[in-house]
């Protein structure tokens, strides 16, 4: 077990992982705030993260222990 980050040691639902890795891979306004870590994109994702809406970034947050608008830490 040493080594091992939470999304690897199942620790997760298959549910709560899938929305997390869309909202890491394949949502356009988190990629891209992310990406650029400013301007609209960042903003709204930043917004998002104050009122909790979205069930895809609120998995990410579960999983990554990060904001949606943050990289996710090393694995």
């Amino acid at each position: 077990m040493a080594g091992e980050t939470a999304v690897e040691s199942g620790q997760w639902d298959e549910k709560t992982l899938k929305r997390a890795n869309f909202c890491r891979d394949k949502c356009t306004m988190c990629k891209l705030g992310r990406k650029k870590g400013r301007g609209l994109f960042y903003q709204l994702v930043k917004l998002e993260a104050k009122l909790r809406v979205c069930p895809w970034c609120r998995a990410y947050e579960k999983v990554y222990g990060v904001p949606a608008y943050q990289e996710p830490p090393a694995e």
